[in-house]
């Protein structure tokens, strides 16, 4: 009989994880019921609780509101052989844990990120602070509660045991990977002339924006290079104003936030290189961004910063393009390469692709939850 995975929280809905994760549990054969109670509008909602006094309370009481609302959905709810707390739900981890324990099942948790290290990494909260001490402790105690929890890398969950507690003995490594729609949407990649660099996201600190500006600079010279911005997000009006103090003429930037159909055919398909992530924050060494896998899935060359995440589940030179994190020089030798050297971007493209479908796509990430969730409930129905 197949698995049945009850998804539980007040876990982001338009977190790509969440949509990306229920594909592969049911490219793997689970059946997969929701259990959900919505309660931010996105994670900059969520973030902005977290650095102001004022909203805590008002976010506590919304809180407990939405479970109210999932403890009425869980008692309604058919028998399941796992809960798993979505992304993002980090809050939902105390009442899961005894839900799932008044059920004798296990708790699964994905928690994509450690609240406290975005809000380290974004500066929400100084370094040192008392509300950063506070949310380190909260979340080691979060981190103690699931059975099992999935993390996008070993380096991420190495760097999850280190700063919040995470048991490296009970976690599993499944790569974040991207919807499927993208690869669904992917036309073969046929080279002309120039060089189209395509970027696209939410303009984090992780993602080195600076760095791409800089090396747009290094390459002023070379007309059939230009650079495509899409995207809204935290440091977009700083990156326009770098922009213009370089007299960039060769980028283009685009505010607007594409959904799936219109950012693969408007975007992606026409670039000859997608940009991956270039910080050099430490969380830029232990994840692999959504927009490479997505890059990866629609058959586009990647270029982005060798890291240890990016070696770990990529094959730097071969499957992806790499150059050194925060550094302009490189990353601009690069793209002149990439710029002359079509068949080398046409190698990427088909390799990358083939890794996409054979380690990334649904199919593949749901072999990995597969082989993570059946022998804990198999434990879990013994006891």
């Amino acid at each position: 009989m197949a698995l049945r995975v009850l998804i539980f929280g007040t876990y982001d809905r338009g977190v790509g994880r969440n949509a990306i994760l229920q594909e592969a549990l049911r490219a793997a054969g689970i059946e997969v019921a929701l259990c959900h109670a919505p309660l931010w509008r996105d994670t900059a909602d969520k973030l902005a609780a977290a650095r102001r006094t004022g909203r805590l309370a008002g976010a506590a009481g919304r809180q407990a509101w939405a479970w109210v609302r999932l403890m009425a959905a869980h008692a309604r709810a058919a028998p399941y052989d796992v809960l798993l707390v979505g992304a993002t739900a980090h809050l939902d981890l105390p009442l899961a844990h005894r839900l799932a324990r008044r059920r004798r099942r296990p708790l699964v948790f994905d928690p994509l990120v450690s609240i406290s290290e975005t809000v380290r990494d974004r500066g929400l909260l100084r370094p040192g602070s008392r509300r950063l001490a506070a949310l380190v402790r909260l979340e080691r105690r979060l981190f103690a509660l699931p059975d099992l929890t999935l993390a996008d890398t070993l380096a991420h969950a190495q760097a999850l045991a280190r700063e919040v507690g995470l048991c490296l003995d009970r976690a599993a490594v499944v790569p974040a990977g991207t919807p499927s729609v993208y690869r669904r949407l992917a036309r073969p990649y046929v080279p002309g002339p120039g060089l189209r660099v395509a970027y696209f996201g939410q303009y984090i600190p992780l993602h080195g924006i600076r760095t791409v500006l800089d090396a747009a600079a290094r390459l002023r010279h070379r007309p059939d290079v230009r650079f495509d911005l899409v995207g809204i997000g935290q440091e977009l009006a700083e990156a326009r104003a770098h922009a213009r103090r370089l007299e960039l003429v060769n980028v283009r930037f685009r505010p607007v936030w594409l959904g799936p159909e219109a950012l693969a055919e408007g975007h992606i398909e026409p670039a000859d290189v997608c940009l991956g992530a270039f910080g050099a924050l430490p969380k830029a060494a232990r994840v692999v961004p959504y927009k490479v896998y997505t890059a990866l899935a629609s058959g586009r060359a990647v270029l982005t910063a060798d890291t240890p995440a990016v070696r770990e589940l990529l094959r730097p030179g071969e499957e992806v393009w790499t150059v050194p994190p925060a550094d302009p020089d490189a990353l601009a030798d690069a793209l002149a390469r990439l710029a002359d050297d079509p068949a080398l971007r046409a190698r990427l493209a088909r390799a990358g692709q083939a890794a996409y479908d054979a380690r990334f796509a649904a199919g593949p990430l749901g072999d990995l939850l597969c082989a993570a969730l059946e022998p804990l409930a198999a434990r879990q129905g013994r006891q």
